[in-house]
């Protein structure tokens, strides 16, 4: 009976801790999605939610430490590359991530860094050391992103539609250079973010 106990207050517990930490993810849906887009194989790994969600506030700055909020990305499909330097795929990314960068230039695609280490400072001479200054990346040192969803795995990616709702996320390393992943960010481009007259 003891052991019984002891087991649904621990239930109880980690309910109540996802719940609290996983904002977005437990939240109830705004809108159906519709049917889930055909994903080229590379895209595998790829989760397109049924029924998008409301984000969270998350406390991520720029390089300068302004806070940088979410809303000022409207109107675009957001991409948001939860990285970190203690990460080694994170880091076999970059390098792809800033190409891929360059190549949405003019696009409604945002894709931009968000790193969870502790000093912003470290990570900057990071990017210095391994020549990728040009990747745009904010900070997240407090892990905010944490009320997401739980983070299973760094890298993680959360896509965002036009409005600022999450409508899908992308668990782990992935080839950004693969041919077939920018064909399918506009195909997602297309669905998410309404043409403008």
């Amino acid at each position: 009976m003891k052991f019984l106990l002891k087991s649904l207050c621990f239930a109880a517990a980690l309910t109540f801790s996802l719940s609290t930490n996983a904002q977005a993810i437990f939240s109830p849906g705004l809108y159906s999605t519709g049917e889930a887009l055909k994903k080229p194989r590379v895209m595998k790994p790829f989760v397109e939610f049924s029924k998008a969600r409301k984000m969270p506030e998350l406390k991520i700055k720029n390089l300068k430490g302004e806070p940088i909020k979410l809303e000022s990305l409207k109107g675009k499909l957001v991409i948001l590359n939860v990285w970190a330097t203690w990460c080694t795929p994170c880091i076999r990314e970059i390098p792809q991530l800033a190409e891929l960068q360059k190549k949405l230039a003019g696009t409604n695609i945002e894709l931009v860094g968000v790193s969870i280490d502790a000093n912003p400072a470290e990570v900057e001479e990071f990017l210095k050391k391994h020549k990728q200054t040009d990747f745009k990346t904010w900070f997240d040192t407090t892990t905010s992103v944490e009320a997401v969803m739980p983070m299973e795995v760094v890298p993680t990616n959360f896509l965002l539609d036009a409005k600022g709702n999450l409508i899908g996320y992308l668990p782990g390393f992935l080839p950004w250079d693969d041919e077939n992943i920018l064909p399918f960010l506009k195909v997602l481009e297309k669905k998410y973010v309404p043409a403008t007259k």
